[in-house]
């Protein structure tokens, strides 16, 4: 299912936060510091109200990827985390 691209990042950004809070409130001893992520993705452009919107999908499994050839395009994405200063926030 294609959606705009903005849409797509969230949505793997939201799993990776939900994986590494999992972890926490499970007390599984795991800490996410650095994740890097290489997927096939489809994206198109899509031209309309005078400009172009990418809309884009990435494998959701692994059955999912067996019918993603190799001349696919792909996503490469680096989550790292961020030491916090005294306030809270990112240094």
């Amino acid at each position: 299912m294609l959606r705009e691209l903005a849409t797509v990042l969230e949505e793997l950004n939201d799993a990776v936060a939900g994986v590494s809070a999992q972890a926490l409130a499970q007390q599984a001893g795991v800490r996410i510091a650095d994740l890097a992520l290489d997927l096939p993705i489809d994206v198109v452009p899509v031209f309309r109200n005078g400009g172009c919107v990418l809309l884009a999908d990435v494998t959701r499994n692994q059955a999912d990827a067996s019918g993603w050839g190799g001349d696919r395009s792909r996503l490469q994405i680096v989550w790292q985390s961020r030491p916090l200063d005294a306030a809270g926030g990112a240094a």
